[in-house]
Order: structure tokens, then sequence, then C-alpha cells
């Protein structure tokens, strides 16, 4: 009989656990840059909606003007507000050249998937517009943090895992990589803001996982799931709970 691996074994038992578990291993959130408007007002959204920061006007004419409408136009993607690598190991394999600097990559991805979550919707709250206007609402997001996995890192890890000690795969948050995005709603025709979020994500703990071994391929999943949490919750009742990506996958890819 085959011995169940001991980190494989230790995932099943956290998995469970999810609410305090999730929290725990989550990436913290990242300080708000000056794309979010009012930071002072952000509440933390994450029991509810899964984002760690939300703000909504305080302004009932705003909210009600933004309410009404039921086109949305998704801009292109700033990386205006991007901070700097913050990350040792992935600093370094960019610095030697092991890993490319993708962030416009990134950022046209991110719309895609934003697009994609409403093209795909069973019921999507709004048509998608291919230009803004006195009928539409303006997505604008932000990305603030992008520093990618460290597959050289994570190889070793792997390694780790399988000949040192299993508990070596905790070893994993010094190569994990995290990308952190601000989003806007916007009156297109008055240019206020009525509804935004932020959110940091981390690369999720596994045993073995491909993404491990790409430098974005954790920021490609990460991005894919804020699009349908953000696509959830334009057309969920309110007090209903939008689930929130976990911080641990059994898949391999």
């Amino acid at each position: 009989m085959r011995f169940l691996h001991p980190l494989f074994v230790l995932l099943l038992v956290l998995l469970p656990a999810c609410s305090s578990t999730n929290r725990m291993l989550k990436a913290q959130p990242a300080a708000l840059s000056p794309f979010f408007e009012q930071p002072w007002l952000a509440q933390d959204a994450r029991a509810q909606l899964g984002f760690q920061k939300i703000w909504i006007t305080p302004d009932p004419r705003v909210l009600a003007a933004g309410k009404a409408k039921r086109k949305l136009f998704i801009a292109p993607v700033t990386l205006h507000f991007l901070r700097p690598l913050s990350r040792g190991l992935a600093s370094s394999e960019v610095a030697w050249g092991g890993v490319e600097r993708r962030e416009a990559d990134v950022a046209a991805r991110l719309r895609e998937e934003f697009v994609a979550a409403f093209r795909s919707s069973p019921a999507p709250l709004y048509q998608l517009a291919n230009r803004p206007g006195r009928d539409t609402l303006t997505l604008q997001l932000a990305i603030t943090e992008l520093n990618p996995t460290s597959p050289k890192g994570n190889a070793v890890v792997t390694v780790l895992k399988i000949v040192a000690t299993p508990m070596m795969g905790f070893a994993a948050y010094l190569t994990k990589g995290n990308m952190a995005i601000e989003g806007k709603v916007l009156d297109s025709s008055s240019g206020r803001a009525f509804f935004q979020f932020a959110d940091n994500e981390s690369d999720q703990l596994t045993l073995i996982n491909l993404r491990d071994y790409q430098p974005y391929g954790h920021a490609m999943n990460t991005m894919r799931h804020w699009a349908r949490q953000f696509e959830q919750v334009t057309r969920s009742p309110r007090g209903l709970k939008v689930k929130d990506s976990s911080s641990i996958t059994l898949r391999p890819n």
C-alpha cells in the first residue's frame, strides 16, 4: 500500500477549514494607490464579496444614475500606478534575465478576462459597449503590484519536497509571486465613480502545480477569477455572498 504524500495529507486537512485557513494563507491587502478615490472610506468586503476593499459612493444621485445604466465599457488597463518589484527572488531572476517583465501583456490579458467574463455569463447585468457614451458605465482597472512567480526557486522547492521533507513545501512562500489590482466603475457621462474595489492575490499553495514553473501562470489564473468574481458581484442580489478564490489548490495546472 502506498502512503499519501504528507504535504498532500496536510492540504486535505486544511482545505475543509475553508474560511479561517483561507484568510490565514491569503495575501494581505496592498496599500491603495492614488488611482483609488477616497481611500479612507474603503471597507473590508472579504467576508461578503471576496474583494479585500470596496467603496460605494455616498452620493445617492450618483448611485442612482449608475444603477440605471445597463451598458458597460471596459477600458484598457493602466500600468501608471504599478509599483516596482518587491519580492527578492523575483527581482533577482528579472535582473539576471531569467524572467521577462511582461506587464503590458498581463494588462492586456486582464482586460480580455473581464470582457470574457461578461460574454460567457449566463445572465449578465450589463451589455458590453465598444466605447463610452451617455448611456454607459466605464470600468477602469489598474495593476498596482505584479511580482512574477520564481520558476527556478520553485524547481528547487519541488526537489526538497521529494527528497528532503514535505514540510519544505512551505519554502514556496519565498518563491511566490503576487498581483494586486484596483478597479472603479464610473458614470461615463459625468466621470464620477460610484463603485470601487481592490484586491491582492499571491500564488496558491500547491503540492506540484505547472503554474509554479511559469512566471505569470498564477497571475493568469487569478485574473480569470477576478473577472468572474466581479461579473457575479454586478448581478448578485444585495446580501448574497460571492465566493472568494481559495489560497490552496490540488489542481495540477
